[in-house]
């Protein structure tokens, strides 16, 4: 991003000429709506879109756009050239702009790094309560209600197993390659399971036996 001036004085004889300069930003806007909605922070303060700053005598020195889950994040620099006497000069732009802009990225950021675990936390949810109904209906009349049986007597309890362990097997079985005498009977169930699924039954069973 370019360097912003945040403000400039000229003295000439009892007049000073500045720039007032303020940095308003709203989130998950869009883009062909943004000059028309209200931006948070500054001068903007939740009530003025860039329109209304544009027809108060504001134009925009920068802006910066990033892209969010739910819509884009805009970031706005205003300045407003006034004239003003020497002894009442004064900025609506308080604080480092450097500062003010890497704490609302970083607002930005941590809500984008929250909606990220949160859709996250709700797969695994979701991916627990299938499990649970697939290990249920599926697996735990050989396994055990909690994992904890040894499959006629050959294979290890799943509760003791870690998710490659599983992911292992199953790949096993689905090519052949597992020589015993429940090989069979395991196949047609393998071949019907992928890693999502597995990675669900794994974290069902650790939850069961915490």
């Amino acid at each position: 991003m370019k360097k912003v001036i945040l403000s400039s004085i000229l003295l000439l004889g009892t007049t000073s000429i500045f720039a007032e300069t303020t940095m308003c930003f709203k989130e998950n806007a869009s883009m062909s709506t943004i000059e028309k909605t209200p931006l948070d922070g500054g001068i903007c303060n939740g009530k003025l879109s860039v329109n209304d700053m544009k027809a108060k005598g504001w134009s925009v020195e920068d802006i910066k756009i990033s892209q969010s889950s739910t819509g884009m994040n805009f970031i706005y620099i205003l300045k407003n050239g006034v004239t003003v006497s020497a002894p009442t000069q004064s900025s609506q732009f308080v604080g480092n702009q450097a500062q003010m802009e890497a704490n609302i990225l970083a607002k930005l950021e941590a809500k984008k790094e929250a909606e990220e675990k949160a859709k996250v936390e709700k797969e695994l949810k979701d991916a627990a309560v299938i499990a649970k109904e697939l290990y249920t209906n599926k697996c735990q009349t050989c396994h055990g209600a909690n994992g904890e049986k040894s499959a006629y007597n050959t294979a290890r309890p799943l509760k003791d197993l870690s998710v490659e362990d599983m992911q292992e097997s199953i790949k096993n079985y689905k090519v052949g390659k597992v020589d015993s005498m429940n090989a069979n009977i395991m196949a047609p169930y393998a071949n019907f399971v992928d890693y999502k699924e597995i990675k669900g039954i794994h974290a069902y069973l650790q939850s069961i036996n915490k």
